[in-house]
Formats: C-alpha cells, structure tokens, sequence
C-alpha cells in the first residue's frame, strides 16, 4: 500500500517543523532564563528580605539553561537526520549544491553554553556583591 502523500514533501514539512521548533525554543529559554537571572534586581529590597533565598530563581535559570544543552543535544542530532536527508534530494535533482560544512549545531550549542555560562556568573554576582 502506497502513501497519498510525496515523501520528499513530507521530509520539507518535518524539516521546517524541527528548524522552527528549535529557534522558538532558544527565544523561549533565553527569556526564561533572562527573567529569572533578571529577579534579583527587580526590587532589591526583596533581596534583603529574601537574602540567600533570592539565589533560587537566577539559579533555576541556570539550570533550565543546562537542561536545555542536553535536550538541544538531542533536538539537534535529529536535525540533523532530516537536513541531512533534504539536502541529499535536494541534490539528487540538481537543485543545489550543498556545502559540507554545516554550523548550525555548533551555533545552537555555543549560544546555549553562553546563556549558561551567564546566567552562572550572574548567579556569582548576585551572591558576592548583593549577600
């Protein structure tokens, strides 16, 4: 039994579904993680009452972004399976010529790395200058 529908259309559709969810993913951490990295100096009236405590929220940036590294990980390898694929029908029938080089996976990660390697180093600052 043959499916209704053209493989190589159905390889563009899941292609733009993961290349969309992975950028709607990044906007989404990055906020989280900049609101809750941001908690410390909405009021800092609250971080004298809080003192030690007001640490939870920039930390669970912290985390969220190193969660994110491993899942974007995985989200990435599978990516990478499909773009693979397109690009190889891409090829097959002459539309373009693709590089072998491609960046995407090691900008994804990068950017993840650097928002937990900042949010870290704001949680340093909120505890030393604040506590």
């Amino acid at each position: 039994m043959s499916h209704p529908y053209d493989p190589h259309v159905l390889l563009w559709d899941e292609y733009k579904y993961r290349h969309d969810h992975i950028w709607q993913k990044l906007f989404q951490i990055t906020i989280a993680v900049v609101l809750l990295g941001s908690v410390p100096y909405l009021k800092p009236e609250i971080t004298q009452v809080l003192q030690e405590w007001i640490l939870i929220a920039p930390l669970l940036g912290s985390m969220l972004a190193l969660i994110t590294l491993v899942l974007m990980h995985v989200e990435l390898t599978l990516f990478a399976k499909i773009a693979g694929a397109h690009r190889a029908h891409q090829e097959e029938l002459g539309i373009i010529e693709h590089s072998r080089h491609n960046y995407f996976r090691y900008l994804v990660i990068t950017y993840v790395s650097f928002l937990l390697l900042v949010s870290l180093a704001n949680v340093a600052v909120v505890r030393l200058l604040w506590l």
